[in-house]
């Protein structure tokens, strides 16, 4: 019987957070060839662009199969590490990516259901950050840009069979006076990445389409 395989993914810079703990923290999981026990885990820094981010999860789909992808993003603004129960299908026209292209339309897909629930088991990965000690929440809006953007499309073109988003507060060593370490960041996304997988041997639902 193959091992399960998941795919965690962070964020590199972009203007609002020029050293993007999401990044940081699956550098440093990389570096120390973290996994949960019983799978394996392949790691994916995502430039924040329009025509980028998801392209480049796909490919190292392609390449390296995965049953499941969770993408860590930062929330410049958060007091609470936010589990993202769907992507919607919007965008924000007058926000430049990294590369200082926008997206030509209010929505991401013309043709797409308005939203569409995440695959990853949220109701156990937000437990299992909560039993470390921090606070999380249940979050039904990923905002407007890349986060959201990549959630839906991941979801939409059934690039994995489970796809699950993790949003991050800023971190103190990034932002004076924000209220978490990367250690804390960290302890966060090892929690519900361990969470996740503990449920990759079960069938996944159809994602919902609203």
């Amino acid at each position: 019987m193959s091992v399960p395989r998941l795919l965690l993914c962070g964020f590199g810079s972009f203007p609002e957070a020029p050293l993007n703990p999401s990044a940081a923290v699956v550098a440093s999981l990389a570096r120390d060839a973290w996994a949960p026990p019983g799978v394996e885990v392949d790691f994916l820094t995502l430039p924040v662009q329009w025509k980028g981010s998801v392209e480049t999860i796909l490919r190292q789909l392609q390449a390296r199969p995965a049953e499941a992808v969770l993408v860590v993003g930062v929330a410049v603004e958060a007091e609470a590490f936010r589990i993202e129960h769907r992507g919607r299908n919007r965008a924000a026209r007058e926000r430049p990516d990294h590369a200082g292209r926008v997206w030509e339309q209010a929505f991401i897909d013309g043709a797409g259901a308005e939203e569409l629930a995440a695959t990853a088991p949220c109701a156990a990965m937000l437990a299992a950050i909560a039993a470390q000690g921090l606070p999380a929440v249940r979050s039904d809006d990923a905002g407007d840009y890349l986060c959201n953007f990549t959630l839906y499309r991941l979801l939409a073109t059934g690039a994995a069979a489970r796809v699950g988003f993790l949003h991050v507060p800023q971190a103190r060593e990034c932002a004076e006076g924000a209220a978490f370490s990367v250690d804390q960041i960290r302890q966060a996304v090892c929690a519900a990445a361990t969470a996740f997988a503990g449920v990759l041997s079960r069938p996944a639902a159809e994602p919902h389409r609203a």
